[in-house]
């Protein structure tokens, strides 16, 4: 154990380093209270590195990750979470030392991860995929580091430890019998395989399984649009759905369209138009080995019964399913491969009522169709409803947990 070694990439870039001797294990004291000052004023530094950074700035998923760390922000989610300043009998604290476990399919996914939890004052690390390569990624990597090594935020060192290497389950097993708290985003798979090693009695898993998620849209409302304001729901779904080129547990698996038949035939031609049309100048992808998975996918579907129809490109297709299944179990191969079904009101989707569905977003429902998902909600339900444009919009309220209670405890004083 005393020779692991692993690659660290915050806060300073180092090819190799053992890991006892990572700054999150050197047992210095906690400095840093919930929502304290120097904390909020370090990633308000860290925003406005990132949004001033051409490179970057202009990428949907880096513009809404500086904007969700500006101060303005921040001092808003401490407000929202007052509770846990005014405790007569408490006194909130951090947990400790927190293990996150970071996802491969949503490359800013970890920056959430770990602000919420310095915001709480624990200190972390964090094991990333090392596939994550992509400039933007290494960009923010160079950004983050930089603002730590400022005099002001040297702190930071012993509370942000970002590390990356291979499968090992001894480097996995050391690092769970040192923590406090892991936070498992990897789904399923990587829950069961974390699970099977040694914590302490009193460590704490929070856990995101594999989910999917739906999108529904009122055809009338669709179709009666102007062209700017197609542009309009287009681009919101574009960022719900294509960002991270579907694969975000977030993303939108299958489409319900709400009509009657034939609202609901005109609806889907034109909205798969109009959504090819905008990926034609948008969607940089390589798009012959989408299309090939796509392809495959289409065959198996249909070898199997799950879809009994087709329509559109290689942008973007549509499979209208099966009566039969049950879309809550499906997710596509992503890529813009969309199940689709209709339904003449959200009242019809009792197989929703279940833990496997995380979000669902909506377009021009009626106040009767919304309320109908909010019920659906109740018990193993739903854990997010959110407008088109908003599914991959992070909250510290995620998959039915609020994160700031979560990774912090309650000292009781009397």
């Amino acid at each position: 154990m005393e020779n692991l070694e692993v690659s660290q990439l915050s806060p300073s870039q180092i090819a190799r380093i053992l890991l006892k001797d990572l700054d999150v294990f050197d047992n210095s004291s906690y400095l840093l209270k919930p929502f304290d000052v120097i904390t909020i004023d370090f990633f308000d530094s860290f925003s406005k590195n990132i949004l001033s950074n051409k490179s970057i700035n202009h990428l949907p998923e880096i513009a809404a990750l500086g904007f969700w760390l500006r101060k303005a922000n921040l001092n808003q989610l401490k407000a929202q979470n007052s509770h846990l300043f005014v405790g007569a009998s408490y006194r909130t604290s951090p947990l400790g030392k927190v293990f996150h476990v970071c996802p491969a399919n949503v490359d800013t996914m970890f920056i959430y991860s770990l602000t919420v939890s310095v915001l709480m004052g624990n200190k972390n690390i964090l094991r990333v995929s090392s596939r994550m390569e992509a400039p933007h990624v290494k960009m923010l990597f160079d950004i983050l580091n930089s603002t730590i090594q400022q005099e002001k935020f040297t702190v930071f060192k012993s509370y942000i430890n970002i590390i990356s290497y291979p499968h090992n389950d001894s480097i996995s097993s050391f690092i769970s019998e040192k923590v406090n708290v892991r936070v498992i985003w990897g789904g399923d798979q990587t829950i069961k395989t974390f699970k099977k090693f040694r914590t302490s009695p009193r460590t704490k898993d929070i856990v995101f399984a594999d989910r999917v998620s739906m999108l529904c849209i009122d055809c009338n409302s669709y179709l009666d649009l102007d062209e700017n304001e197609i542009k309009g729901v287009v681009r919101n779904f574009y960022n719900d759905a294509y960002t991270f080129d579907q694969m975000g547990c977030s993303s939108p698996q299958t489409i319900y369209f709400i009509g009657n038949k034939d609202e609901y035939k005109k609806c889907i031609v034109k909205f798969q138009e109009d959504v090819s049309d905008y990926l034609k100048i948008n969607y940089d992808t390589d798009l012959a080995s989408i299309s090939s998975l796509k392809l495959n996918r289409m065959v198996d579907d249909a070898i199997e019964d799950v879809i009994i129809a087709q329509i559109g490109d290689n942008y973007i297709k549509f499979l209208e399913l099966n009566t039969n299944i049950d879309e809550s179990t499906l997710h596509g191969c992503g890529g813009g491969y969309f199940y689709i079904r209709n339904i003449e009101s959200t009242t019809s989707l009792v197989n929703l009522h279940t833990p496997k569905v995380q979000t669902v977003s909506y377009y021009g429902l009626k106040e009767s169709d919304l309320k109908a998902l909010c019920q659906l909600s109740n018990g193993e339900g739903i854990d997010r409803i959110v407008p088109l444009g908003q599914a991959l919009h992070f909250n510290y309220i995620w998959d039915g947990y609020n994160l700031f209670d979560e990774l912090s405890k309650k000292v009781f004083i009397k």
